[in-house]
């Protein structure tokens, strides 16, 4: 990704994981409406971008 753009590494990564909280927000709202396809649906996004190292434990592997 950072050869395709001009963003710094650490921008991508802010972006990544604020991703995430929207997405957990997001399956606890759809959840609070009763809406279990649209949470599922949210919680698979959101396993979806957390396989990557930007979710380990620490970016110093």
């Amino acid at each position: 990704i950072c050869t395709l753009t001009e963003l710094y590494e650490g921008s991508i990564i802010r972006a990544t994981r604020r991703l995430d909280e929207l997405l957990t927000q997001l399956a606890d709202a759809a959840a609070e409406v009763g809406d279990g396809r649209l949470k599922a649906l949210f919680l698979e996004a959101q396993a979806s971008i957390r396989r990557d190292i930007v979710f380990a434990a620490s970016l110093y592997l």
